[in-house]
């Protein structure tokens, strides 16, 4: 099963090298597009406090699929451990406590 997925990434990566040369200066980004999740193409956000504690509350809500939860609070608990006297601004919902679906 391992050599037909990394197969098949190759065959993604293939492809969207050729669809970002087809179709002028557009094609570049409009083949992001055909980049699938399990891709994991890594990428680099910056962002100010106010943008980490906006994106961290919103995002660790119970309503949120816990893959993006788990993100969010992974990025609220290391701002919080590089900036301590920061970390208690936050009002985030911390992801390993159980979910009470009738609350939700």
């Amino acid at each position: 099963m391992r050599s037909d997925y990394e197969s098949t990434m190759k065959r993604v990566e293939a492809a969207i090298r050729k669809l970002s040369t087809m179709g002028g200066a557009e094609a570049a980004e409009n083949a992001q597009y055909a980049i699938p999740l399990a891709f994991r193409k890594r990428t680099i956000f910056k962002m100010d406090f106010a943008e980490a504690v906006y994106i961290s509350e919103l995002r660790t809500t119970p309503a949120g699929h816990t893959s993006y939860r788990n993100v969010a609070y992974a990025m609220y608990e290391a701002v919080a451990a590089k900036y301590p006297a920061l970390g208690k601004y936050f009002r985030v919902h911390d992801v390993h406590e159980p979910v009470d679906l009738l609350k939700r």
